[in-house]
């Protein structure tokens, strides 16, 4: 909050820019002790509405993944006046998953404001991510078919990543780079190779392909897959060179 002081020290000019910022409107014609009032106003609002959340999500927890979560998230509220919370990102990956428009915890079918209410607060607070709608979920039958076979598809790209990433970890953990087999055929998983950088090579040539089929379905969630995987080669430089030119 903004003191006495703070009033005779601020000029007009810096008094309008602040509610400008604070998207107050109707500003431009106030007098100095009016913009004064009213950008006070707004930080106590801020204070209030800060305090509440404190208090409202205190001991919040996702109903799906049973992490905790804070503003901003989703909440469904029931007839009763239960509450369930949701991150954003939990709730819209199940909906396109599944098809399923009802709330995971109650059985009870999300109404259309429901779901509305969902996709809007998404969008807006997280307009980088370019969620799909689980409102069309409900009300397409066609849209709900193909975003589920993109769900499938996407499934399967991140099994295979995960597997490949596995390999990379183990192939790193027992230093097979320097394996003195020489140039010797092996066989890994029923597959014969010319040598181990013939392995080696076809792996990561392989999680090329796959991060970048993902990256066409979702690119914010092959980011992440890139970060984990640079995360768990732990500084491997062969690897960690390839990595960071996908």
């Amino acid at each position: 909050m903004l003191s006495l002081i703070d009033f005779k020290s601020m000029d007009t000019v810096l008094l309008k820019r602040l509610c400008k910022m604070a998207g107050i409107k109707k500003y431009s014609r106030l007098k100095k002790r009016e913009l004064f009032y009213q950008y006070n106003t707004f930080l106590a609002t801020k204070i209030i509405a800060r305090s509440f959340r404190n208090y409202f999500y205190r001991d919040a927890t996702d109903h799906i993944t049973l992490e905790p979560v804070s503003f901003p998230c989703f909440v469904y509220k029931t007839k009763s006046g239960k509450r369930y919370f949701y991150n954003y990102e939990s709730i819209i990956k199940y909906i396109m998953k599944t098809g399923n428009t009802r709330d995971p915890m109650t059985r009870e079918e999300y109404s259309d404001n429901d779901l509305k209410r969902l996709d809007a607060q998404a969008r807006f607070y997280f307009p980088e991510i370019k969620y799909r709608s689980t409102y069309k979920i409900k009300t397409s039958l066609v849209y709900a078919q193909r975003i589920r076979n993109r769900e499938n598809e996407i499934l399967s790209f991140e099994m295979r990543i995960t597997e490949l990433k596995e390999l990379i970890v183990y192939i790193i953990n027992v230093d097979m780079l320097n394996w003195n087999i020489g140039t010797e055929p092996l066989l890994i998983e029923n597959v014969e190779y010319q040598s181990i950088d013939s392995f080696i090579n076809s792996v990561i040539h392989e999680l090329k392909l796959v991060i970048a089929n993902l990256r066409g379905y979702d690119s914010h969630l092959a980011e992440l897959c890139k970060r984990d995987l640079l995360t768990d080669i732990n500084g491997n430089a062969r690897f960690l060179e390839f990595v960071g030119n996908i």
